[in-house]
């Protein structure tokens, strides 16, 4: 997974992170700020930019790979990431500046891991990576840690067409509009879920083809999926 990784922080999340923040939380409307969950984030770069912005008061970011976090905390000094203490927790912890990383089973997340409950979440490479069969345990662990109110971004690979094999193969497992609407509109704590856009990968990056042997059309998908204020 480490291989996903972008070099910048993701075009969805700066075209679309403005729809997560809620004004009210804002510090310039006399708030505290966002606080964002990164589940399954590896070393993405997501975090550091969300650490970086006025409007964020905490990132968290989980994932079960060690070396993934302390990647990420060597290549973003600035963060002053180092291992704090976990005790009493099934997380290893480790802090920096406006920014905590939980190594651990994703699927044991709880507020009481996390510190609190979360404003928004941004899932890029997060549903995506898990064996379908677990999609519906996800959705779960995020309704433990999301608040009333709270939103996702959450973004997609669907392999639309090509062989049978490629179209079911993964990680990156395929994931379509319908299933997402599947997953979540099912949810009695979910108000809306709204597909922002889709991208075709391989017409935005040709060279995709040749790393995805057998898919004819790939597409990238984000949604918003927002919360009841109150279930």
């Amino acid at each position: 997974m480490l291989g996903w990784h972008l070099a910048d922080a993701n075009p969805g999340l700066i075209k679309y992170g403005d729809k997560l923040v809620n004004q009210e939380s804002c510090p310039a409307q006399g708030g505290s700020g966002i606080r964002w969950l990164v589940p399954l984030c590896g070393k993405t770069v997501d975090m550091a930019y969300l650490a970086t912005q006025e409007t964020t008061a905490h990132v968290v970011g989980v994932d079960g790979i060690r070396k993934a976090l302390d990647d990420f905390s060597k290549e973003h000094s600035e963060l002053k990431i180092q291992q704090s203490s976990s005790e009493g927790s099934s997380f290893e912890k480790l802090e920096g500046k406006k920014i905590t990383l939980l190594k651990g089973d994703f699927f044991g997340l709880d507020d009481g891991a996390t510190g609190g409950k979360f404003d928004a979440i941004m899932d890029r490479a997060s549903m995506v990576a898990i064996d379908p069969s677990l999609r519906e345990e996800y959705v779960q662990t995020i309704s433990k840690v999301i608040k009333p109110g709270g939103k996702i971004l959450l973004v997609t690979i669907e392999r639309r067409t090509g062989t049978e094999e490629a179209v079911k193969k993964g990680p990156p497992f395929s994931i379509s509009e319908a299933e997402v609407r599947r997953l979540y509109e099912s949810q009695d704590w979910v108000e809306t879920v709204t597909l922002l856009e889709e991208v075709d990968e391989f017409e935005q990056k040709p060279e995709q083809k040749q790393r995805f042997e057998g898919l004819t059309s790939m597409y990238e998908l984000y949604f918003l999926v927002e919360t009841k204020q109150s279930t």
